[in-house]
Parts: structure tokens; sequence; C-alpha cells
């Protein structure tokens, strides 16, 4: 009988360490799981919605960060993403009780043929802030495939060129037609 008692208090004690965890832990889910952004041409930009839904009768706070997988998590023929900081999104998100929350990620590639025609793979993490003993962290795919052009920009050069080229023209008229104008004699 006593060894029934301490096992009855086991099953207690531990259920109510792991059980307010578990609650946590699939509390909130995320959508799309997977983002395939294809042929983006280095130099524009990409955006997309992700959706945080909030399960619980309590607000959350989630901390979303980017994550670079090792080769073997990677989907075949993906490689590394260059760069996280070409990812943009709010670093944490308030989901209030019972709702959702839409975060805005945008997704810029430099203006260089050097990353055109390249296909890449990065992870976008979303972990609770309130960390317990079990959390459950979501992990989007975010597959981005470039253009092999690059999106030709303004060219800054010819616009500064046109410009003065402009300016320098204004300036001749003025001055020849200023020069052209007939003396009149002084009485």
């Amino acid at each position: 009988m006593k060894r029934q008692t301490k096992y009855i208090c086991l099953i207690v004690a531990l259920s109510a360490i792991f059980l307010p965890s578990t609650a946590l832990a699939w509390s909130f889910s995320v959508s799309p799981v997977e983002v395939k952004i294809d042929n983006l041409p280095p130099g524009e930009e990409a955006e997309f919605n992700l959706t945080i839904h909030n399960k619980d009768n309590i607000s959350h706070t989630f901390i979303l960060t980017t994550h670079n997988p090792e080769e073997s998590e990677r989907r075949p023929e993906k490689a590394e993403f260059p760069n996280s900081n070409w990812v943009s999104f709010p670093q944490q998100v308030e989901v209030q009780a019972n709702s959702e929350a839409k975060v805005r990620v945008k997704v810029a590639i430099p203006s260089q043929q050097k990353w055109a025609g390249k296909d890449w793979e990065i992870w976008l993490s979303i972990t609770p802030v309130e960390k317990e003993l079990l959390v459950v962290n979501y992990y989007i795919r975010l597959l981005v495939s470039t253009g092999k052009e690059v999106q030709a920009g303004p060219n800054m050069g010819l616009i500064i060129g046109i410009a003065i080229g402009i300016l320098l023209l204004g300036c001749g008229i003025y001055y020849f037609r200023r020069k052209a104008k007939p003396k009149h004699p002084r009485h």
C-alpha cells in the first residue's frame, strides 16, 4: 500500500510539472509551413504574410529569427542562404488570446550578377518568449530561387550626368542670350 501511495504521489508531482508545459507547446501554430519564392531577380523584393495563431486564453509574445539549416536538413539542390539580413520582419510579435497575428516578411536580394540563378533555403523560427520545460519551436521553410537576369535599377551615374548636362546647357543659354543683347548707351 505504501508503495502504491508513493507511485501516485510521484505521478501527481510529475503531472504538475509537465502538463502546464505541454499546454503551451501546443497552444499556437504557424502558417504557412513553407514559402517558395521563384525567379526573384536580384535587385527586387518579394513579400509574404506569415500567420501566428494563438489558441490559448492568454496573450503570448513570440520571437522571430532566421536559422540556416545544416546541409543534411536542407532540400536537395538548395544552398545555404548567403545573408540572413536579406530577410526582414519584426523580431517580436504579441498575439492576443484566441486570435492570430499576420507578420509581413520581406526578402530583398542585392542587385549583383553573382546572385543570379541561385537556389537557397533558410528557415524562419517562431518561439514563444515564455519558455517552460517543453516548448515547441516552429520553423518555416523559405525556399528562394533567383532569376537569371539582374533587375536593372536606376543608373545613378547616368541620372547625375543628365542633370549636370541640363544645368550646363541652361547656363550656356543664359550666358549667350545675355551676351547677345545689344548694349544701350547711357544718356
